[in-house]
């Protein structure tokens, strides 16, 4: 009788980095990271299955196509219908907050879009192989830049909304003008401040206000002469992997 043996390939690779458990998540005192990847459009999502995928009709077809379900996916969401990818994950609508009576206002700040796994997808994460490669190290570096409306992480951006900034030694201190939280823009490398409402400014943790940044895509920075003791004499420049869009 012949003995069939399953062979298992691993078709996913995730690089990883362990960061200091700055705020006592867990029993650890290490967090793992995703290395930050550039984010991939939905031109950049139908190429790759033009190119490696199989889709073998018209790319700009399928371009188009892809847009029109984002479009109307949403137009459900917003209806109040939950939506259903491929047994993958789901995305429902959510009213998050809390009210006194049935006189008050509920507004659009109040709803959210909130992801859930799905069993493929479930599946597909036990099959992916992370490598850990060690500590980030014990300097200063920014970990998350988490829009707080929309809840996105490390991704896209309203100018208005709060965001959140984790980090190490990312507290904003020193009179030097360089100072401050900065976005700059990737296409022509200017900066814009953040100038209101960095209300909590710690050296792990800092909040801020997206300026009115015109559409494009960003990366993070933290000017600083905060270094947990003595304050440097020149302030040193954080820098934030993820590339931030504003549409």
């Amino acid at each position: 009788m012949a003995v069939i043996t399953e062979i298992t390939e691993v078709l996913h690779k995730i690089e990883a980095k362990l960061y200091p458990n700055y705020l006592g998540k867990g029993g650890g005192a290490y967090l793992a990271r995703a290395k930050a990847e550039a984010p991939l459009s939905i031109e950049d999502v139908c190429a790759a299955a033009r190119n490696r995928g199989g889709f073998t009709g018209q790319y700009e077809d399928l371009a188009e196509h892809a847009h029109i379900f984002i479009n109307e996916m949403v137009y459900q969401l917003l209806d109040g219908f939950s939506v259903q990818l491929g047994g993958f994950f789901s995305l429902h609508s959510r009213i998050g907050g809390t009210f006194h009576g049935p006189n008050d206002r509920i507004g659009g700040e109040n709803l959210h879009v909130a992801f859930r796994t799905l069993s493929r997808l479930k599946e597909l994460l036990l099959k992916v192989k992370i490598e850990n490669e060690g500590l980030a190290g014990d300097g200063a570096y920014i970990d998350e830049i988490i829009d707080i409306h929309t809840e996105g992480l490390n991704s896209a951006l309203t100018p208005g909304n709060m965001i959140r900034v984790l980090g190490n030694k990312i507290k904003v201190e020193g009179e030097n003008p360089a100072c401050g939280v900065w976005f700059v823009n990737q296409a022509d490398q200017s900066r814009i401040p953040v100038t209101e409402h960095l209300g909590i400014n710690r050296s792990a943790e800092l909040f801020g206000l997206i300026p009115a940044l015109p559409p494009g895509v960003y990366k993070l920075e933290v000017a600083t002469q905060y270094a947990g003791g003595s304050r440097l004499k020149e302030p040193r420049i954080i820098k934030a992997d993820p590339e931030l869009t504003v549409s």
